[in-house]
């Protein structure tokens, strides 16, 4: 079984037994393994925190760090975006990492990329590495749409916000749960969580780090593990 894709006639999408669809405020949500969002209903691919530019930011200010991966992001993304045939990609912040020295090899690796995909609206909410690293070049079409971008019943920011005005999605956080095995062993993974008026998506750039949080009760998480997005039961409230 997959998940459609919508926009594009006998496209297989995503292996579904991979994924997760979650619904929230009646809005179906595709959960992915590579990080990312779809919502179904505005046929909406959504990302927080690719930081491109990190690793060649890293090695231009002398820490020999591996090559490769913003190329395999962008890999990624396509991937997605044939799969998923979305009308509009939303970056939640930090498309970024900070100022490139050697910023023609930067637009050279992403300009062609963002050509490969014409029919497909690309939209940028500002996050604070957004600052450091400047707006993307005109010529590739980006929509940057500020601190925040409302599609009723979102409100689509970087940083979450306590009082948006809808239910809040949002980035910054690089969100990971602990996970506790026999023996002693653990594991940290990225993961998806959704509060009573917020959700959090973890970081899509494979060179980020992770943040651990500690969900409420009632909160729904789902971590990305074995390259498939897995439900963790729910934590119920204590007995009076």
């Amino acid at each position: 079984m997959t998940v459609d894709a919508p926009n594009r006639p006998g496209g297989r999408g995503p292996d579904r037994s991979r994924c997760v669809e979650h619904t929230l405020c009646a809005q179906r949500l595709v959960l992915l393994p590579e990080r990312a969002l779809y919502w179904r209903e505005r046929k909406m691919l959504v990302v927080a925190d690719a930081h491109f530019g990190k690793a060649q930011l890293f090695r231009e200010r002398g820490i020999p760090v591996p090559q490769g991966t913003m190329a395999a992001d962008l890999q990624r993304l396509s991937r997605l975006i044939t799969d998923l045939g979305p009308h509009t990609l939303l970056f939640l912040g930090d498309l970024t990492h900070g100022p490139i020295g050697d910023r023609q090899a930067y637009d050279d690796r992403v300009g062609p990329w963002r050509a490969a995909h014409p029919s497909v609206v690309f939209a940028l909410v500002s996050g604070n590495h957004d600052r450091w690293g400047g707006p993307p070049s005109p010529a590739f079409g980006f929509d940057w749409v500020g601190e925040e971008r409302h599609e009723d019943p979102f409100t689509f920011t970087h940083k979450p916000q306590g009082a948006a005005a809808g239910y809040n999605l949002a980035g910054h956080l690089h969100p990971a749960v602990a996970m506790r095995g026999r023996g002693g062993l653990a594991a940290t993974l990225p993961c998806f969580c959704f509060g009573p008026d917020q959700g959090l998506l973890p970081a899509f750039g494979s060179f980020t780090g992770c943040q651990r949080i500690r969900p409420r009760t009632a909160d729904r998480v789902f971590v990305i593990a074995d390259d498939a997005v897995i439900a963790l039961p729910v934590k119920k409230r204590p007995r009076a």
